[in-house]
């Protein structure tokens, strides 16, 4: 007599993906906010502090992203936006008419920097940590050159101070543009021929290789959108901020990393999730505005950033370990007989 099959189990399943962990963890950090912390945290006065540095972050982190998604990283963040501020100050002398060209100049400078961070670790196979931070030095120097002892101006065009400072019912603008790249960017890696190539190459580049795919060549692109969004983010706080300085990337060399990590990205590489790294960004942003307001010091605040990054790390660690712990467990099922049990 023929056993009849187990019936399927069409029970839904809850799927734990990093976005949704790190928008529940966000979701909780909002409640405490807005309770423990400040109970004007949604008003417009704190929206509009708080979404532009969101804003920026996001950027930085989705360039970060693309790096990191090649089992590389990039320490060239820093010198990159600080370099970007020097030139909208000494390109435009304050002047709204010349701010069209140095924007150009900004970005052919970000596409430099990229180009040689992506060649000289994909081409002569050097370790990108060591190559983007050596990169960011001589970045550093040179911006400290080219910019001199003394500007004749110390204050960005007004138009950009103008547009980075709109917003919609205190949400800035800034904020809605990062939204808006990290669904460009899901869009591109998912949907668009050469974003797909893109995550193959970071998956697995002899993989890729034999498939056809110039993986290194991807991999070199990997770097230059990271750039060109550190640019981005570069001409954002420089307009928030007014008067740039030398040390105006600073804020961003670590965080950026975190934010990465918190979307679910390893920095060991492979597939990466725009939107959770924007949720990502937002969390950070907002555990450093809620420290600031509790009147911790910046050490104390770095101290909880690396709190933060190891236990991301470690959760990301386990959230795979356990999808593949799962999926074993549901394929032992599928194939036991009904009625027998597992040995």
């Amino acid at each position: 007599m023929r056993s009849s099959a187990a019936p399927a189990d069409r029970r839904p399943r809850l799927r734990v993906t990093p976005l949704s962990v790190v928008s529940v963890a966000l979701v909780l950090l909002l409640f405490v906010s807005q309770l423990v912390v400040t109970d004007h945290f949604f008003q417009r006065s704190s929206l509009s502090v708080l979404t532009p540095l969101i804003g920026i972050l996001a950027i930085v982190a989705v360039g970060q992203a693309f790096v990191i998604g090649t089992g590389g990283i990039d320490l060239s963040v820093a010198a990159t936006i600080t370099l970007v501020g020097s030139i909208l100050l000494k390109q435009t002398g304050s002047q709204n008419s010349r701010l069209g060209g140095a924007l150009v100049l900004c970005f052919l400078a970000c596409v430099v920097i990229g180009l040689i961070n992506g060649l000289l670790v994909e081409a002569l196979r050097l370790n990108a940590l060591v190559v983007t931070l050596a990169v960011g030095e001589l970045v550093a120097g040179y911006t400290r050159l080219y910019r001199g002892e003394v500007l004749s101006t110390t204050n960005v065009p007004s138009e950009l101070s103008r547009f980075v400072g709109s917003a919609i019912g205190g949400v800035s603008w800034i904020l809605l543009i990062s939204v808006g790249m990290a669904f460009v960017g899901s869009y591109f890696l998912h949907r668009i021929v050469p974003g797909r190539r893109l995550v193959a190459s970071s998956a697995s580049q002899a993989t890729a290789s034999l498939a056809g795919v110039k993986a290194g060549a991807y991999r070199v692109l990997a770097y230059v959108l990271a750039s060109v969004s550190y640019g981005f983010a570069g001409v954002f706080a420089a307009g928030q901020l007014g008067t740039p300085d030398l040390s105006l990337g600073d804020p961003y060399l670590l965080t950026g990393i975190v934010a990465v990590v918190l979307g679910g990205a390893t920095l060991t590489g492979g597939r990466i999730s725009p939107l959770a790294t924007l949720v990502g960004a937002a969390f950070v942003t907002i555990l450093d505005f809620d420290l600031r307001v509790a009147g911790c010091s910046a050490g104390v605040r770095m101290l909880i950033q690396g709190v933060v990054l190891v236990l991301a790390l470690s959760l990301s660690y386990g959230l795979r370990h356990l999808v593949g712990l799962a999926g074993l467990v549901q394929r032992r099922r599928a194939t036991t007989p009904s009625g027998s049990q597992p040995l």
